[in-house]
């Protein structure tokens, strides 16, 4: 199901091999330069949060999922990935990757998550992704503080 297509960089470039194409997206997401990594995600995308449960969509779609990935900057000053590993395509065509973030939310809550990432690319584009983390890290980094005690 995946195409070794190749798709343009931010630069101008080529990036070859659906493995390089998910490794990019990593990248660009964790320094939140969310526009270029949609770049590299199908106008369809598929975007799947099985453990998410802030109320919001599980599953998203197309718009939807594309305008939450364009969001992120908007939720966090600084989403850092490390520990990037792309372990690489497992015969059902999904491609395999795991990270952590060190991000900080625009309200100043530490977001410290650690991920497991189900990727499908198609002729370049990354088409579904699937991805796994901590919900109780993200209800942490999204809390109210307390009012201070007058």
């Amino acid at each position: 199901m995946t195409g070794n297509g190749s798709t343009p960089d931010a630069a101008g470039g080529r990036v070859d091999g659906d493995l390089e194409v998910v490794r990019r997206a990593l990248s660009l997401i964790g320094e939140l330069r969310t526009d270029e990594a949609l770049e590299l995600m199908s106008p369809d995308l598929v975007m799947e949060l099985p453990f998410r449960h802030d109320g919001g969509p599980s599953r998203m779609e197309g718009t939807g999922a594309r305008s939450f990935i364009g969001a992120l900057p908007a939720m966090f000053q600084r989403m850092d990935f490390s520990d990037i590993v792309v372990h690489g395509e497992l015969a059902t065509g999904w491609i395999v990757a795991e990270y952590r973030s060190h991000g900080l939310t625009r309200s100043g809550g530490s977001y410290p998550n650690v991920y497991a990432c189900f990727v499908r690319v198609h002729d370049g584009l990354i088409t579904h992704w699937r991805e796994y983390f901590d919900p109780v890290i993200v209800e942490r980094a999204f809390e109210k503080p307390a009012p201070s005690a007058p």
